[in-house]
């Protein structure tokens, strides 16, 4: 394991073994996330809830993960305590478990709130926590650690979904026992360890100026992006479907074609942006996802699939690098720019498919790629402004 690593996270001074496990306790916390709604129709069935209702519930745990993102990185940037990584995951092990053992819909909207909480409260300090331990080689430990929420993402609604249909609602919250056990993985040595290097951080980033500028256009540019990704997951199946007459079952097996290309992306971009810097690795990939999105409703069904595994690669060539250009836009502000690019963003992100929804009901399901398309140009215009040289 040791030799892998040292492969994967290439460099000198690199702490692989703590970017190993905030990259496990990554993939408990984002399986919160993709466990909350796959947990909907059990919520119905089993506790007498309208869809509406169980609606509510997930948008409950979606935002306090996501708004409260950029608080908790205010916090994060006050206190600089490693004991809120394991915290974080405790609340959102801790709430989903309970969502699944009670009843009435109040009392499950404030289990979901707490783990949301715990979702937001971990990542700004588990993001900083990698890239200190990362010393000189940030893009492929992040790279690294992404690929654990990947894994988190497909985890949550594989094991949910088919422990609640064969035993019930409350057999299904034993999924929490994963974000608990990165807890416990992250409470056995994480504080004395990251306390050296999370200090000399702070240090360096006192004597540092803030760019605002150019935190703000690589937010914008990130949260684009992050548009671009969830506008595509929500209907290029519909799109395949009623548009191309190829089938749900294709346009959904492209999606998840797009969302594994993209966690090779995000190492692939890493690495390079570790060895020539961030700004060509955004460029290029900005660049190239606009005429890929422009070019991808004039296509048809095989040609569609591969154009979409093409973007899942070159999106997340923007998003992450464009995230620890954020960060490096606020060095006295780490947890605030993680907060902000990294969870708000997303949460904006995930907003914009409401309104491609009402394109996609005027116009139908093209219309929400031509939207796609245009969050792509405020992407490239604003990735680009983000790592343009200084005068």
């Amino acid at each position: 394991m040791t030799a892998l690593l040292e492969r994967v996270i290439p460099g000198q001074n690199v702490h692989r073994g703590r970017v190993a496990r905030l990259t496990v306790a990554h993939a408990g916390a984002d399986l919160f996330q993709a466990a909350v709604p796959a947990l909907i129709p059990f919520f119905v069935a089993e506790r007498d809830m309208t869809y509406a209702d169980a609606g509510l519930l997930v948008l409950a745990g979606s935002l306090a993960s996501s708004v409260m993102q950029p608080l908790a990185g205010v916090v994060g940037d006050r206190v600089r305590a490693a004991w809120l990584q394991p915290l974080g995951l405790v609340l959102a092990g801790g709430g989903l478990l309970a969502a699944t053992l009670l009843d009435s819909f109040a009392a499950i909207a404030v289990a979901l709130l707490l783990g949301g909480l715990g979702v937001a409260i971990f990542h700004p300090e588990a993001f900083r926590a990698t890239r200190a331990a990362a010393a000189a080689s940030p893009g492929a430990a992040l790279g690294v650690f992404a690929l654990g929420g990947n894994i988190g993402f497909a985890l949550g609604p594989s094991l949910v979904v088919p422990l609640g249909a064969a035993y019930g609602i409350e057999a299904a919250g034993a999924v929490a026992v994963i974000p608990l056990a990165g807890a416990l993985l992250l409470g056995r040595g994480v504080p004395s360890e990251l306390s050296s290097s999370t200090d000399e951080a702070g240090v360096a980033g006192a004597v540092l100026p803030s760019d605002w500028r150019t935190f703000t256009f690589a937010t914008l540019g990130a949260t684009a992006a992050a548009g671009v990704l969830f506008g595509l997951m929500a209907f290029a199946p519909v799109w395949f479907d009623e548009t191309l007459g190829a089938g749900v079952g294709l346009g959904s097996a492209a999606v998840t074609g797009m969302l594994l290309a993209g966690a090779v992306g995000t190492y692939a971009a890493g690495t390079l942006g570790d060895r020539h810097g961030r700004r060509p690795v955004v460029l290029v990939s900005v660049l190239a996802l606009l005429p890929l999105s422009l070019v991808l409703p004039a296509t048809g069904p095989v040609l569609a699939v591969a154009l979409l595994v093409l973007i899942g690669f070159v999106l997340e060539g923007i998003f992450y690098p464009l995230v620890i250009v954020a960060q490096d836009g606020l060095p006295r502000h780490a947890g605030l720019a993680a907060g902000m690019a990294l969870g708000l963003s997303v949460g904006i992100a995930a907003g914009t498919t409401s309104l491609l929804g009402v394109l996609v009901d005027s116009s139908g399901p093209t219309a929400a790629l031509w939207g796609c398309a245009v969050l792509a140009s405020v992407a490239l215009v604003a990735g680009a402004l983000a790592v343009r040289r200084p005068h």
